[in-house]
């Protein structure tokens, strides 16, 4: 059997569609279709890398472990010295001590004693202030470090003003410090630098030594200012450790993840700081300019008008698309096919959207000024990468005095930003293409001149499965992106698995989300939330005044009318009745470049006309249909009402010639971004496919989204989103019969009748339909994904022509395919640590605007009798305020004396609850719990004559003795299970077959879902996605997610079965498991 895949690819999800052909290579029948959905690789609430938590943990460990390795060796100095004995310093801290600022300030006047000297030494260590890596950090733009040295630069000030000597004169007798010592919340008030602190240590030591302190000589001073503010270089990483566990991410880390240069793989690619990959990633912009006349023809630059920018661009900062129409001095009538024009007018949008290509240039030239024309274009490369590769002043010159560059120029580089990033090429590949760019050739031209291969995809050694890594997906760094390509690599090889054999042709589209960041696609649903609601309102507003259901084509009516100076007619100038709108055959839809040259069926492609205007245009452009005696005045009114630029344009088109005809086409058929071109060149490398019957050698096809949309608007098929996951499959049947004889029968279609139908006026019969891919698609898809019983589905399909009776026998209903989140690692438990001093409770400071009053009395208050002053107090303000924390504790509370005075400011007291599930965990008094990190998974066990149980496992019990205790059902008591009555372990999306004794009442996971609100069975296959150990309960979602269970006791079930789906969604049923153990 020969067929073509279609593939819907999006962030979280894969939709598949296989088709039979038929002898002309068009599809015939739906073989399956299905949807695989997975996680998204990012965190969804803010879209952050996965991996930053464990990142942020990693280092915060790596910064405890340094400072106590400091605090460490200050005090094996202090005791090796015989400052003080090991027992000294062993009780330095107990007992009432004095104030160590006030220690730190009498240390400059008076002398101090061997304890007050060791404890004022390793305070300075342990509050040893900031430091930066880079000079250039000190007017760092950065928000968080702009407050920073801002408060650093207020506490110098504050000195000086002061007239204090030392950072701890100034925090012991400064007003501003009487409360706070130290940082509280993100405030930096106390935050001074490292060097304010090294001037205090060898003001301490040097007063020391002028009373006659032996301990505060030079050698020690020297010994101990090494540790107190020893720093490791940013650029080395951690140390190397012991040979047996090397940590991974020691060594120059951002050196060694630069790749291999795309022409040749023996060289490392270029920083894009270097200064030839700036000048050849500037030439490229320039030959990529393009512009466009008012009748739609375009132009390149001219020779000396590309000479002319690449001199404005490395003598100016900041290039803008309106100060090269300037410095070019080109004519308003022409504009940028390269930019985005928005309804904000030409002038608007060229002056914001840039044209930087050589920033890291000119951040040189900033703090070079005209040295910078000493340097070799070598030179500045050179700099480019070291200021890329090392970010430590130390490694920085040290790497500089390796090259020519002449030292005088140190200090003035060392006030540049970190640069970051590579190119995709090497700088030895960009020298050998720049000679012909400046030629004005395209990159690819400028690469076949410079004897590079630049398509890089012939003679590669084709296969039957994709490959799951190569050199071409090692480009893809977002991890998104990675896993969203990953999952369809799997569900491509699965349907070759499955078939037998290779497809003929494959078509994906790409979700155009898909290489975004998540605030650009939370930009875009933004944009798409606001054009709903407008939709909404025009939805309203044409029920209101013209009773009737409107559907989409209405609604873009009426959009179009209130465009057009409420409704003028472009092509007369006469006003279309507001009130006759939706008459039958009054006022038209017309495409301004038709759908049959240019398959743009965006609303910038648009405009509401008469209906005998629309037809007697047929397959023209404005400007070709109208008489010369009316252009004149036509092109008035465009530009005079028509605020969008796109649609101004499409107006104002003098001429669609055949070279217009294929660039629209293949602009509005194709999507050619970067990262459909890449997977589309992944698939075509490596996959081997049949031959097509008629001998066509494009086996591979990106196609738009707005093409797809358009069919399938056509075709008459609903997506529904809020309905569940089956509309990704639905996308891809559509997308699978993108092919081009379907793209041929729709252009011949439109080329006839421009209209959504042509209807028989004296009969209202439709004389021609928009082409199917073949009679009854529409049926058979319907019937195929919202059947889910597959004998009814057997017997609808008998009735299809195109199906044979082993056609029908091996169909099946859709079951979605979910990929199980198996991950057992993460934190063991939160970030905050309780006193666990009370055995199945937890202590922890709760602030007074959180209390609430129970029964009369504080909700948890922990041992009100060890200060009933306060307790009284806090009750009786409680109480005052109606219980309301929050007003009862706006302003500042003050702590009652026994005088009855008040006493010091209370901002939290101790409260105590009930924690059955946490974590021992360290804190300063080394008794604490946190409560669990991530629940991994549940351990599930059947007791004869009892029923099921589960024991949830946790991140925490990877690393202890498996837990094996059964979460208690309602008052059962608690219950210890034995590996012997073990069934099997459920992680989330793992697939589980539930019978229940009656009716389990699942109710829709989206809201706005237009299915019947509840949906009832006792016997069921679910993707189960959380427990609740409280009432030993699980939650389970339908296959599609348009449904879901929450609270299924599992006790009482009557049975509990697991099983396994493969990425096409093929199910089957798991044996009893072995129980996995972590140690």
């Amino acid at each position: 059997m020969k067929y073509g895949i279609g593939l819907d690819c999006g962030i979280n999800s894969v939709g598949y569609c296989i088709m039979e052909l038929n002898s002309d290579d068009e599809p015939k029948r739906i073989v399956r279709l299905n949807s695989r959905i997975f996680t998204e690789a990012e965190n969804p609430k803010d879209g952050s890398s996965l991996a930053a938590p464990r990142r942020e943990a990693r280092g915060l460990r790596r910064r405890i472990r340094r400072h106590k390795h400091r605090l460490e060796r200050i005090r094996a100095l202090l005791v090796r010295e015989n400052i003080v004995t090991q027992a000294e310093l062993d009780n330095m801290f107990s007992g009432t001590l004095s104030d160590i600022y006030e220690l730190r300030t009498a240390a400059l006047d008076a002398p101090l004693n061997n304890i007050e000297f060791a404890r004022v030494l390793i305070n300075l260590a342990q509050r040893r202030g900031f430091k930066s890596n880079r000079k250039s950090e000190k007017s760092s733009s950065d928000k968080e470090t702009g407050k920073l040295l801002s408060a650093i630069k207020k506490n110098k000030e504050s000195i000086e003003a002061g007239g204090y000597r030392t950072v701890g004169e100034m925090l012991f007798k400064d007003e501003r410090y009487a409360k706070h010592k130290r940082n509280k919340g993100e405030a930096y008030l106390n935050t001074v630098s490292r060097d304010m602190i090294e001037a205090e240590i060898h003001a301490v030591f040097a007063s020391q030594r002028n009373f006659g302190m032996p301990f505060a000589n030079e050698k020690i001073e020297n010994e101990y200012t090494d540790i107190a503010l020893s720093q490791r270089p940013f650029d080395l990483g951690p140390g190397e450790g012991p040979e047996n566990c090397k940590s991974p991410y020691a060594g120059k880390q951002i050196k060694n993840m630069i790749g291999q240069c795309t022409f040749f793989p023996e060289e490392k690619r270029a920083v894009k700081a270097s200064y030839s990959f700036q000048l050849f990633s500037l030439l490229q912009g320039i030959n990529n300019i393009t512009l466009v006349s008012s009748d739609g023809n375009t132009f390149p630059l001219s020779q000396e008008q590309r000479k002319t920018l690449k001199d404005y661009c490395f003598k100016t900062a900041n290039v803008t698309y309106a100060s090269i129409r300037k410095v070019l001095q080109i004519p308003q009538e022409y504009t940028f096919k390269n930019i985005t024009y928005t309804d904000d007018g030409i002038e608007k949008s060229e002056k914001k959207t840039k044209f930087q290509h050589l920033k890291p240039y000119h951040e040189m030239k900033k703090v070079l000024g005209s040295a910078i024309q000493t340097l070799t274009p070598e030179e500045l490369d050179e700099i480019g990468e070291i200021f890329t590769f090392y970010k430590d002043e130390t490694i920085i010159i040290k790497q500089l005095e390796e090259t020519e560059i002449d030292k005088s120029l140190y200090d003035l580089l060392l006030q540049l930003p970190t640069f970051e990033k590579a190119g995709h090429i090497s700088t030895k590949a960009c020298k050998m293409i720049i000679p012909f760019l400046e030629e004005g050739k395209t990159y690819d031209k400028a690469c076949e001149c410079a004897g590079l291969n630049f398509k890089a995809h012939t003679n590669m050694q084709k296969q039957m499965l994709l490959p799951a890594k190569s050199d071409e997906l090692n480009d893809v760094v977002n991890p998104v992106v990675r896993r969203a390509i990953s999952q369809t690599i799997k569900v491509v090889n699965a349907i070759i698995r499955e078939m037998g054999t290779s497809p003929t042709y494959i078509n994906i589209e790409l979700a155009r989300e898909l290489s975004k960041s998540k605030k650009e696609r939370d930009e875009i649903n933004k944009k798409y939330k606001l054009n709903q609601a407008e939709n909404e309102r025009l939805k309203n507003e044409i029920i209101d005044n013209f009773k009737i259901k409107p559907n989409g084509q209405d609604i873009i009516k009426l959009k179009l009318w209130h465009e057009q100076d409420d409704g003028i007619c472009p092509y007369t100038g006469v006003r279309i009745k507001y009130e006759n709108l939706f008459d039958d055959g009054y006022a038209e839809i017309d495409h301004i470049i038709p759908y049959s040259l240019s398959f743009d069926d965006s609303f910038n492609n648009k405009i509401l006309t008469t209906a005998t205007q629309n037809r007697q245009k047929g397959n023209r452009i404005p400007l070709e249909y109208l008489p010369e005696s009316e252009k004149d005045g036509f092109r008035v009114w465009v530009n005079s009402n028509i605020r969008n630029h796109r649609k101004r344009q499409n107006l104002l088109k003098e001429h669609f010639t055949e070279a217009d005809k294929k660039e629209f086409k293949s602009r509005n058929l194709n999507d050619t971004r970067y990262l459909n071109k890449l997977l589309l060149n992944y698939i075509n490398d490596n996959l081997l496919f049949t031959d097509f019957y008629n001998g066509k050698k494009k086996h591979v096809t990106s196609v738009n989204g707005a093409v797809t949309a358009y069919i399938r608007k056509r075709w008459g098929i609903n997506k529904n989103r809020e309905d569940g996951d089956l509309h990704h499959a639905v996308d891809a049947a559509v997308i699978a019969c993108v092919t081009q004889g379907i793209i041929n029968r729709i252009t011949a279609y439109s080329a006839r009748n421009e209209a959504p139908y042509d209807l028989n006026t004296e009969t209202g019969e439709i004389k021609e339909r928009f082409p199917l891919p073949y009679p009854n698609f529409k049926k058979e898809l319907d019937a195929r994904t919202t059947i889910e019983d597959e004998k009814r589905l057997k017997r609808v399909l008998m009735s299809f022509s195109n199906y044979s009776y082993d056609d029908v026998e091996k169909a099946k209903p859709c079951f979605v395919s979910r990929t199980p989140h198996r991950k057992v690692t993460g934190a063991a438990h939160e970030e905050t640590i309780r006193s666990g001093k009370v055995e199945g409770f937890t202590v922890s400071k709760t602030e007074l605007t959180k209390l609430k009053l129970t029964n009369g009395e504080i909700e948890g208050y922990y041992e009100p009798e060890s200060d009933t002053l306060l307790y009284n107090a806090l009750l009786q303000r409680l109480n005052e305020f109606g219980g309301d924390a929050k007003a009862a504790f706006a302003d500042e509370f003050h702590k009652p004396k026994a005088d009855g005075t008040p006493g010091p400011v209370v901002k939290k007291v101790k409260t105590i609850k009930r924690s059955s599930s946490n974590v021992k965990a360290r804190n300063k008094n080394g008794l604490g719990v946190a409560d669990n990190g991530s629940m991994i998974r549940i351990d599930v066990f059947y007791v004869e004559n009892e029923g099921y149980y589960f024991v949830p496992i946790y991140v925490a019990d990877t690393v202890k003795e498996m837990p094996n205790e059964a979460c208690p059902f309602g008052k059962d008591k608690k219950k210890i299970m034995t590996d012997d009555d073990f069934l099997f372990s459920l992680y989330p999306n793992d697939l589980i077959k539930i019978t229940a004794k009656k009716d389990m009442k699942f109710s829709l996971a989206n809201k706005e879902s237009g299915l019947p609100k509840n949906k009832y069975a006792n016997e069921v296959l679910v993707y189960y996605s959380a427990a609740d150990i409280s009432n030993a309960s699980i939650s389970v979602i339908m296959h599609d997610n348009a449904y879901k269970f929450r609270g299924c006791g599992i006790k009482s079930l009557v049975k509990l079965e697991k099983y396994t789906v493969d990425p096409l969604g093929n199910v089957s049923k798991v044996n009893r498991e072995k129980r996995m153990y972590f140690k």
